[in-house]
């Protein structure tokens, strides 16, 4: 008695996933951020080294700097940018940033475009990724969120 290509049986045919949208892109458009105290330190990926000037770059994992900013009570407290760690990985790239934003206790990622692996863990990680656009000013970016007045 055999069952077809039908509606499964365990095959993982016809769940009814079609027109779902996918993890990330569900975890991309939080509606609120998570705020339980005053405090947050978040980052997004930038081109250049200008600080809170800095622009925000179209790739996350694969940009050449990351800027992390300090933020208490909507007044941004420090601003660092770094190089990326994971720019010039050959493979495996956002899980080499990912872990480098958990240790830094990154709570927030400001980014236009984000993968689905580092998605995945800075989801796993409770880290917020919020969709901005690039090429502007980080200060515009974090303000288009409601971060900072």
């Amino acid at each position: 008695m055999g069952y077809g290509h039908g509606r499964g049986r365990g095959r993982g045919w016809g769940k009814g996933n079609w027109g779902k949208q996918r993890g990330w892109e569900i975890f991309l458009q939080q509606p609120q951020l998570p705020l339980h105290t005053h405090e947050v330190r978040v980052a997004a990926p930038v081109s250049d080294r200008n600080g809170i000037n800095s622009i925000i770059s179209q790739v996350f994992a694969r940009s050449q700097y990351i800027a992390i900013v300090d933020i208490k009570n909507s007044e941004v407290i420090s601003v660092n940018v770094y190089s990326n760690p994971a720019a010039a990985a050959p493979q495996g790239a956002g899980l080499i940033l990912a872990q480098w934003l958990v240790s830094n206790n990154v709570r927030v990622v400001l980014t236009p475009n984000i993968g689905a692996n580092l998605a995945q863990a800075l989801a796993q990680a409770g880290i917020y990724a919020y969709q901005v656009p690039s090429n502007i000013r980080l200060i515009d970016a974090l303000r288009s969120i409601w971060l900072v007045k």
